[in-house]
C-alpha cells in the first residue's frame, strides 16, 4: 500500500505560475521573483517546476490563474521539499472564492 499523507487529491496540470519570495533579512528585504510551471495542483498545496532552488522553509506567494477565477490567485505557501526538478510547497491558507474557483477548476479536469 502506497503511503500518501496528503489529505487532498492532486491533479496533474500544466499552469504558469510567478513565485515571489522576500528576503529574509534587512540585507536581502528585496522581493525575488521565478517563473515555473505548476505541474500538480490540489487545494493543500502544489509542484512547481522551476529551474531555481528554494530551501526548505522557505515563506513565498505563488502567483497564478486558472479558467474559473476571473483575477489571478496569490497563495501564500511554504516550500516542503526541493529537488533539482522543482519543490513541493504547502498551502497556508488560500480564501473562499479560490478554494471555490479551484473545486470548480478540478471538476472540469
Amino acid at each position: 500500500m502506497t503511503d500518501n499523507r496528503r489529505s487532498a487529491t492532486r491533479h496533474e496540470v500544466a499552469i504558469a505560475v510567478t513565485a515571489l519570495v522576500r528576503g529574509r533579512s534587512i540585507e536581502s528585504s528585496l522581493e525575488q521573483r521565478f517563473g515555473g510551471t505548476i505541474r500538480n495542483l490540489s487545494l493543500g498545496g502544489a509542484f512547481v517546476h522551476m529551474e531555481r532552488r528554494l530551501s526548505i522553509g522557505t515563506p513565498m506567494s505563488l502567483r497564478f490563474e486558472i479558467p474559473t477565477h476571473g483575477r489571478p490567485i496569490e497563495a501564500s505557501s511554504l516550500v516542503r521539499w526541493s529537488s533539482a526538478e522543482g519543490i513541493g510547497v504547502q498551502f497556508e491558507g488560500l480564501r473562499a472564492a479560490e478554494v471555490f474557483a479551484l473545486g470548480k477548476f478540478f471538476e472540469g479536469l
